[in-house]
């Protein structure tokens, strides 16, 4: 049974505020107060989000990956004397946000980018991928939040040895990092299969996105036969089973996200997921006001 529904990052209802970026070029020029106006605006606009949420009866959210901007570039950690870790306005502002998060049991997310990608076969890709992921880490800490999402990464000519590469880097992981990671399976390389394969060498939760299933999906298998497992990665964390929707814009297979959630693809989700707990978040255009549309289909339906 569904248990809590959310989206990624953006509020459409709140627009026009929206969070902001900062170019490496700007903070030389205006100073470093510059980038951390724009790190409290957005941790403010977070906090809002979040109260928005619960008035709307939403307790899932992802914070944006871009929440602060530049921190870990070597030019700013080398050339300004601050660290956003001592910066007692940030801090305080996470502080509170953090409270609503758990006052109001709020399972809160990140999820580290494309460029991190910790199976490359290029050392410094996979140093700075680390960094990253460190840098989802403290922030997902500091505001309690629960799942760091990634993907397996890139086949290079040859899965086997990919995906042996991810086992070892990701093994070789601080444990407290390790237990906030949750994998997904992507919908160009990497199924379900393999990321339960790499379950079973490194525990990691698997997220299952019912669409990128339907995208990549090479040996045609019956989802409902491995459902059983994936949500089984689950067994030795606090949390119950995360799973991503979302529909293809132009069809059923398009990776691109339409607006909203198409009713076959939840309704197909739903017969799936039958009898497992399970937290929903919901990849759609339309953010916020496609979970609303999916809260009310659900009032109707027994």
């Amino acid at each position: 049974m569904l248990q809590k529904i959310g989206y990624a990052c953006i509020n459409t209802s709140i627009k026009p505020r929206k969070f902001n970026d900062c170019r490496l070029n700007s903070v030389y020029k205006y100073g470093i107060d510059y980038l951390r106006n724009k790190i409290i605006n957005n941790l403010y606009l977070v906090k809002d989000i979040l109260l928005w949420n619960i008035q709307n009866d939403i307790y899932m959210y992802r914070v944006s990956s871009r929440l602060f901007p530049l921190v870990t570039h070597p030019d700013i950690i080398n050339d300004f004397d601050w660290n956003w870790k001592k910066d007692d306005e940030i801090l305080e502002i996470m502080k509170e946000i953090s409270g609503i998060v758990i006052r109001y049991n709020i399972r809160l997310s990140m999820h580290p980018d494309q460029f991190t990608v910790l199976n490359s076969p290029n050392e410094k890709v996979v140093k700075n991928s680390i960094i990253n992921i460190k840098y989802h880490y403290d922030i997902l800490k500091r505001l309690s939040g629960n799942d760091m999402i990634i993907h397996t990464g890139g086949v290079y000519n040859d899965k086997e040895s990919a995906i042996k590469r991810f086992i070892e880097v990701f093994n070789n992981l601080e444990d407290d990092i390790k237990s906030m990671i949750r994998l997904e399976n992507d919908d160009k390389s990497f199924t379900v299969v393999d990321v339960l394969y790499i379950n079973s060498k490194t525990n990691i939760p698997i997220v299952l996105d019912i669409h990128h299933h339907k995208c990549n999906n090479p040996n045609n298998i019956n989802i409902k036969n491995y459902l059983s497992n994936i949500m089984n990665t689950w067994k030795n964390t606090s949390l119950i089973p995360k799973l991503h929707i979302s529909s293809g814009r132009d069809n059923t297979l398009d990776k691109k996200h339409s607006d909203y959630i198409h009713i076959d693809d939840l309704n197909y989700l739903l017969k799936v997921i039958d009898k497992f707990d399970f937290d929903l978040m919901v990849e759609a255009k339309q953010k916020d006001k496609a979970v609303l549309n999916i809260i009310d289909i659900l009032k109707d339906i027994p």
